[in-house]
């Protein structure tokens, strides 16, 4: 009896030496979440990386490197917005143990939608870093005054000791803290979203008018030469009864004259349907090819071909010398159906355009 009483206090003793495993494993656990709260991780930047992957695939706009130390401090606080509860640990065998943690997950689309929404209205840069700067600092303090959590959920850790040293597994800690901030990425992709679409609007317009089709290309699939195809399929055909010798001369003139067409895209705003937008564009309408025509409708010719003579050097005159009317501002849809109605004389964009380059 005084063996085994004396074999009792030793293995007390030791056990309040080294620390009983099983609650040393969940200490170290709850050590860990508390650092990542105040210090973050690593695992916040590998958590990001992916993101930003998804993102770079959905968007032509790419993740801006400058901003990816503010958007790991606001994993950082998204994390620390969240109350965990460790349970104790569980033996698996000598060196592996295995920590239950019960949470409510942040969501991050859920806390910040409706400030963002307001938020995007009122956009007025188009410069990727700034905006999704600007979005995070908006949302950073709703995480303190208003965050969103879904339901409660329990994330396993896998805990593994060598010698008197705990770690977590990278792949559990990955899943944890993966499935602790959901929609993480949702402020950057609402931005990306509105800015891309306005590259996208301004390429359109650069490449219809001004045959600068290289981003043109990119957001639509096409190489540059496809796209250069499309830019002069009819669009520079000349008059049917125009003589031969003055094609080439018309197609350059009508060409520097389009080129000069003035117009600004405005921020887009998102429509409740799907990928549609409503935006304005500000134009100072370009009066020369109207011009060039009624110059030359005033005129008097014998021939055909001083008719044409008489079309293309009027024409010439006003590339070199550009007339323009009074600025004006006109709020257009932009959708796949928009833009496929754009020829037609009746839509939104034909008139837009009409109005850019003022018809005979």
């Amino acid at each position: 009896m005084r063996k085994s009483g004396f074999l009792i206090l030793c293995l007390f003793a030791i056990a309040v030496l080294t620390g009983c495993s099983r609650d040393t494993a969940d200490k170290y656990v709850g050590e860990q979440i508390t650092s990542m709260k105040e210090k973050g991780s690593d695992n916040f930047a590998t958590l990001l990386d992916e993101g930003i992957a998804e993102s770079n695939e959905a968007f032509v706009v790419q993740f801006p490197e400058e901003l990816k130390e503010p958007y790991q401090d606001f994993l950082k606080d998204s994390f620390n917005a969240i109350t965990f509860k460790v349970s104790s640990a569980k033996k698996k065998n000598d060196r592996t143990f295995s920590v239950q943690v019960t949470y409510r997950p942040i969501d991050i689309k859920r806390t910040t939608e409706s400030s963002n929404r307001k938020y995007l209205d009122t956009l007025e840069s188009t410069d990727l870093t700034e905006a999704a700067s600007g979005i995070l600092e908006n949302d950073t303090k709703l995480l303190t005054d208003s965050p969103v959590h879904n339901e409660e959920v329990i994330s396993t850790l896998e805990v593994t000791k060598k010698g008197e040293k705990y770690s977590i597994t990278e792949d559990s800690l990955k899943e944890f803290v993966g499935q602790a901030i959901v929609n993480y990425m949702d402020p950057y992709n609402q931005v990306s979203d509105i800015i891309d679409a306005h590259h996208f609007i301004k390429a359109y317009f650069d490449a219809s008018f001004k045959g600068d089709v290289a981003q043109f290309a990119v957001y639509t699939g096409r190489t540059e030469e496809e796209a250069l195809a499309w830019y002069e399929k009819d669009a520079f055909d000349p008059p049917a009864d125009l003589s031969a010798d003055y094609v080439d001369r018309y197609k350059a003139a009508l060409k520097s004259i389009l080129s000069q067409c003035k117009y600004t895209v405005g921020i887009p705003k998102r429509e409740a349907a799907n990928a549609s937008y409503t935006v304005d564009i500000t134009t100072t309408p370009n009066k020369s090819f109207a011009d060039a025509y009624h110059e030359f409708e005033g005129g008097t010719y014998y021939s055909l071909n001083e008719a044409s003579a008489g079309l293309v050097e009027a024409m010439e005159k006003y590339a070199a010398a550009p007339t323009f009317g009074e600025e004006t501002t006109q709020n257009v849809t932009i959708n796949s159906s928009s833009l496929l109605s754009a020829s037609q004389e009746n839509s939104e964009l034909y008139t837009l355009a009409s109005t850019i380059l003022t018809m005979p």
